[in-house]
């Protein structure tokens, strides 16, 4: 088992760029994906991460597309997270899941169960963490913040302090910070940010694999990983 424990964030981008150069389904597509979302977080955990974020879907992805495509997410979520829960790796490597977002206001009650049973199925475990973003929004994120500070004011006395204590009241509050946001798909194709973990990553490391998710694999992610461990980090100075 790899020595070095950071923080390791994906967005698996380019899953419907994939899908149009293949001419599959969209349930074929979420299926692959979701093969290969397990596949990486097997591979993550063996090389030393011990915080996996796996984005999953933004806020905008839930609650402003079709009906047609909630209705298809909502399913893989419901069909698919138990795999998570299932694999050798879980308790191999003593893994966790969290979910972020606001899957709880966004997802159906049948789903919204299964995820419920998923966290408490992991919860007692402490080596590793897998937190997969669902109907996640980092503006969102801060703004919910802001509000629970507003409604409960603590005295700070430093940008430090104000710093720590919006953290302390985020949904992410339990992670340490991102050292490394991998983002597939995105090489010379434009894309946003959307606040992906925005109260966590300011000093994270970034990779832009060429590869489209679903043709994202363990070798490159190894590649990437064993990078980023020879990388001299002066963070700023």
């Amino acid at each position: 088992m790899a020595e070095t424990f950071f923080h390791l964030a994906v967005i698996p981008d380019g899953n419907r760029r994939w899908a149009k150069k293949s001419g599959i389904k969209a349930s074929q597509l979420y299926n692959r994906g979701t093969d290969k979302a397990v596949e990486i977080t097997e591979t993550a955990f063996k090389n030393g991460v011990s915080h996996l974020s796996l984005w999953g879907s933004s806020y905008a992805n839930i609650n402003q597309r079709s009906s047609d495509f909630f209705k298809t997410i909502d399913r893989l979520y419901r069909d698919n997270i138990q795999r998570f829960v299932d694999h050798k790796m879980m308790e191999q490597y003593d893994v966790r899941i969290e979910i972020i977002g606001e899957w709880r206001t966004s997802l159906t009650p049948e789903t919204i169960a299964v995820m419920d049973d998923a966290i408490a199925q992991t919860k007692h475990r402490r080596s590793r963490v897998l937190s997969l973003l669902i109907s996640y929004s980092g503006s969102r994120e801060r703004g919910q913040a802001v509000q629970k500070l507003l409604e409960n004011p603590e005295k700070v006395d430093s940008i430090e302090s104000a710093t720590q204590l919006l953290q302390k009241n985020s949904w992410t509050s339990y992670l340490p910070p991102v050292d490394l946001i991998v983002r597939t798909g995105a090489w010379e194709d434009p894309h946003n940010s959307a606040g992906f973990m925005s109260l966590l990553a300011d000093e994270a490391q970034y990779a832009y694999p060429e590869a489209l998710w679903p043709d994202f694999d363990s070798s490159e992610l190894e590649t990437i990983i064993d990078d980023f461990k020879k990388r001299e980090r002066r963070r700023g100075k």
